[in-house]
């Protein structure tokens, strides 16, 4: 397979020889081009301008800086790269902020090899991925009573945003709630209609940004 078929990656990481690894186990699989890795901004931001990258494969903390600011950096300049959060926080704070400033997953460094490769592919097309500990976490996190919670969603709309902040897919949510799948295509469709959103990922970043979850 040509470079140019493959999903490219950049990797951030202030840890050498955990950088090295996550470029050698990518380099191993044909479908995949990583484009290199870094572990400051600087170097980031001008290895994105040098190369087309489609995937981050971002950490939150690196020398001097916090991967989150840098996820902002590369929303606002490369709207289409997709990041993906890979660090040792499983704070649901971090995990909310990533998801607030656009990220498309969030991964431990402890997950395997095929989660991370799961992740990547489902990532590029554009499905969220919120797995390996962190998808409990999330569910967990938007279950607590809101006092401030705005009632702009009804009850069913918001367990329906809860689910596509997990990952899960129209048909199994429409499994999950016993309902038809055109049932929820009609909420998710309401519900972007409400929070003025013109995709899943802009509805769950609306959600979280009124506290609507």
């Amino acid at each position: 397979m040509d470079d140019v078929d493959k999903i490219s990656i950049a990797v951030a990481d202030d840890h050498k020889l955990f950088r090295n690894g996550i470029e050698a186990l990518l380099h191993d699989d044909d479908r995949f081009h990583v484009i290199g890795g870094v572990d400051n901004r600087v170097d980031l931001l001008k290895l994105l301008k040098e190369n087309k990258t489609d995937i981050v494969l971002l950490d939150i903390s690196l020398p001097n800086e916090s991967g989150l600011d840098i996820l902002t950096d590369i929303q606002e300049q490369y709207p289409d790269i997709k990041c993906i959060m890979l660090t040792m926080h499983e704070e649901i704070h971090y995990v909310k902020e990533s998801l607030k400033k656009g990220a498309y997953g969030y991964l431990l460094k402890d997950s395997g090899e095929q989660e991370l490769k799961y992740a990547i592919i489902g990532v590029h097309e554009g499905k969220k991925h919120f797995k390996d500990k962190i998808s409990d976490l999330l569910v967990e996190d938007m279950s607590k009573p809101d006092s401030n919670a705005n009632p702009i969603l009804s009850d069913r709309e918001v367990e329906i945003v809860k689910m596509v902040a997990e990952g899960k897919i129209t048909k199994e949510i429409a499994d999950k709630l016993f309902i038809s799948v055109r049932t929820v295509e009609t909420h998710r469709s309401r519900i972007m209609k409400k929070l003025g959103a013109s995709n899943a990922s802009e509805m769950i970043n609306y959600a979280y940004k009124r506290k609507l979850i």
